[in-house]
């Protein structure tokens, strides 16, 4: 049971790891947006991206319920540890059209 366990954990998390690629963002032209990670949580769609502006570099997950346009920080941070160790949010919100967290969702959501 532990091993089956173990390998059903192994293979979700497997294909929530993509190889890294660059996000168009044109609400930030100035900035270059990487998605590092996409994947599941539930019925929410997650997506790790890496900015990298003028003030440096900073890293965000969120999660996006699809159906009902809503989203939320899972963490952020200027670096990958302490995006995972900040706090998330606690309530999903209505995305803005045309903002950040509508380009990254329509990723996180295909």
């Amino acid at each position: 049971m532990k091993k089956t366990v173990f390998i059903v954990t192994m293979m979700a998390s497997a294909s929530a790891f993509c190889t890294p690629y660059n996000l168009h963002v044109p609400s930030d032209p100035k900035a270059k947006y990487t998605v590092l990670e996409t994947g599941s949580i539930g019925d929410l769609k997650t997506i790790i991206t890496k900015r990298e502006g003028k003030a440096g570099i900073s890293y965000s997950q969120r999660a996006y319920d699809c159906e009902h346009r809503l989203v939320k920080y899972l963490g952020s941070g200027e670096s990958i540890e302490q995006m995972k160790s900040s706090k998330p949010d606690e309530k999903l919100a209505p995305i803005t059209e045309e903002s950040i967290a509508w380009y990254v969702g329509q990723e996180a959501c295909k």
